[in-house]
């Protein structure tokens, strides 16, 4: 039985690939539900909030069911690292107490031998989530945002400030170039409000600067409304309809208010790349893009950080200690990682840096702490 063990272990990795599978379905499962009727409460608590809106589309039970429901596949993705963590940590303490690493290793295999097959199989999970799971995720966050506007008006969606410096779009019209500036948006109407508009000639020298409170986006073509042209000269003129030939239209606009979490990956590298184009603030939508890109390396980083924690002891009592410190250190990894995401959004970090530094931080230190397990020691 050794001997055909030690020569063809593959049954064994089938096994342990099934049984860490299993918890790892309960674990998903199980969080996705909870999270789904903590969604449930949310929106009935929000919907019987509404004193006295009669502006707004009253929700029913059936329409709160169907907005929880759209937050599934998000929730989905959010929630497949946690219950790898989960479900890694109760398989591999049922191992523990079983003996089956002892006697794995009794029969001359390793523990990267042991995990290397479930960490193929969770790497491919990720893979399936990131091709079939985002673009429905999307879908449905778009269709959350805009029914969470129709019963409960939380914010205007089509009307939003970029950031601190906001909107900027570089253009040439004519023999000139135009540096355009405004605070905010409104798609619906296709209009920038506080425009500025910087204009330089054909050897890049300032000319004239012109302000106003409204620009509107037709075809080639931008017209400007109720402001003032400052020339060089200082030099000052008021008007109130003021048009610029341009290359952009009216769908531009667009690119500027579509959030991350409702476009699908294959699209993002385009839609940055338009964004870079007319000069917008890129960095969220890049890492998130690293984000979706690092989901089957993170997941794997939390079955090495939990079997690295788990399986160090060789005592079948549970170890309270052992457990909680292996859910803290994978805990802190997702949220550390929440944290320098926000530095890299609002620019104190590299979005490359931001995006892979703690899911690769998280898979250097599993390895790290596995192949010590698996290292002799010299007694």
């Amino acid at each position: 039985m050794i001997n055909r063990l030690s020569g063809n272990p593959y049954i064994l990795y089938k096994y342990f690939t099934i049984d860490l599978l299993k918890f790892f379905l309960f674990a998903f499962i199980s969080l996705v539900t909870l999270i789904f009727f903590i969604d449930l409460v949310e929106l009935l608590r929000r919907s019987s909030n509404k004193v006295f809106v009669d502006h707004l589309q009253k929700a029913t039970f059936v329409d709160i069911i169907g907005m929880a429901s759209f937050k599934i596949p998000s929730n989905m993705e959010k929630v497949l690292p946690f219950a790898a963590l989960i479900g890694s940590i109760a398989c591999f303490n049922q191992w523990r107490k079983k003996s089956y690493y002892i006697i794995s290793r009794s029969f001359g295999i390793s523990l990267w031998k042991i995990i290397s097959p479930t960490l193929v199989t969770f790497f491919l999970i990720g893979i399936t989530s990131i091709i079939f799971i985002n673009p429905i995720s999307s879908i449905f966050n778009k269709k959350y945002n805009s029914l969470q506007l129709i019963f409960f008006g939380k914010k205007d969606l089509k009307m939003l400030s970029f950031d601190t410096k906001g909107f900027w779009i570089k253009e040439n019209s004519e023999n000139k170039q135009l540096i355009i500036n405004a605070n905010k948006i409104n798609e619906e109407k296709n209009i920038l409000i506080n425009v500025s508009i910087f204009v330089f000639d054909k050897n890049k020298k300032f000319k004239e600067k012109i302000t106003a409170k409204e620009a509107k986006f037709s075809k080639n073509v931008i017209s400007l409304y109720n402001g003032k042209l400052t020339s060089r000269e200082n030099q000052l003129k008021k008007f109130t309809n003021y048009s610029f030939p341009v290359k952009s239209n009216s769908n531009d606009l667009k690119i500027a208010i579509n959030k991350p979490d409702t476009i699908f990956i294959t699209d993002l590298p385009s839609y940055i790349f338009k964004m870079k184009k007319y000069g917008l603030n890129t960095s969220y939508h890049l890492i998130h893009f690293f984000k979706l890109i690092c989901q089957p390396i993170l997941i794997i980083s939390m079955i090495l950080l939990s079997a690295s924690f788990m399986l160090r002891s060789s005592e079948r009592k549970v170890e309270f200690g052992i457990v909680s410190l292996s859910l803290v250190v994978g805990f802190c990894l997702y949220f550390i990682g929440d944290f320098i995401f926000a530095l890299g959004s609002s620019e104190k970090l590299p979005p490359l840096i931001a995006g892979f530094g703690p899911t690769l931080i998280g898979l250097f230190s599993g390895c790290y702490l596995i192949s010590d397990i698996d290292e002799p020691k010299k007694i």
